[in-house]
């Protein structure tokens, strides 16, 4: 299993449903664009420098390497018997009951894996959803405390693709074309979150 394709086609999926504009309050119809107050965020950058983020993506790695110790073991126990089981006579009672032992272990082996992968699998699903909803209530916080009309979510233009349908999704996704730096509130909210965060986070975790 790939960590990094499964958090990152989660991350994907995440970005791919929010929609371009988020509007914060309701906007008059007698209202100029030179009277809206626009900003811009990136989701991506803001995921990237979340300590949140980072913390979960470390407890996330801890988890994996302890199914994978689990199965390192059940595969050693199982590499034990089987060297075992090479050296009593064939056709005798205690091989036959190793070789039964071996299939039942091996069974329960196949299992397991197949229960971690879909336990990491959710765990990486169920952390990017808390990220993603936080970041998304700290923007509509921020939009709404600074009387933002709007903040749009941008994309950095990167589009270098092997393939066009790759291409095409890139382009697909970007909602931003330029914007002044003065429109980008994404620092603002990723220093929003993670003070509140430190200060949240409990001291023997600091």
């Amino acid at each position: 299993m790939n960590k990094k394709s499964i958090k990152y086609r989660i991350l994907t999926i995440f970005l791919c449903s929010v929609a371009g504009i988020v509007t914060f309050k309701s906007v008059p119809k007698d209202v100029t664009a030179e009277e809206l107050k626009i900003g811009v965020v990136d989701i991506n950058e803001i995921f990237d420098k979340y300590d949140k983020r980072n913390d979960l993506d470390q407890e996330l790695k801890n988890a994996e390497a302890e199914f994978k110790k689990e199965i390192e073991s059940k595969k050693k126990v199982m590499i034990d018997l089987n060297e075992e089981t090479q050296l009593l006579d064939l056709g005798s009672e205690s091989r036959d009951k190793n070789m039964e032992i071996l299939e039942r272990k091996n069974v329960e082996l196949e299992g397991y894996a197949k229960f971690a992968e879909k336990q990491l699998t959710k765990k990486y699903k169920d952390a990017f959803e808390v990220v993603y909803e936080e970041i998304i209530n700290e923007v509509n916080s921020f939009g709404k405390e600074k009387n933002y009309s709007v903040i749009i979510k941008k994309e950095k233009p990167n589009l270098q693709s092997n393939q066009l349908s790759d291409l095409q999704f890139k382009i697909g996704i970007r909602t931003v074309l330029y914007n002044s730096s003065a429109m980008d509130v994404t620092p603002l909210i990723t220093e929003r979150l993670n003070t509140r965060y430190q200060k949240e986070k409990p001291s023997s975790a600091k």
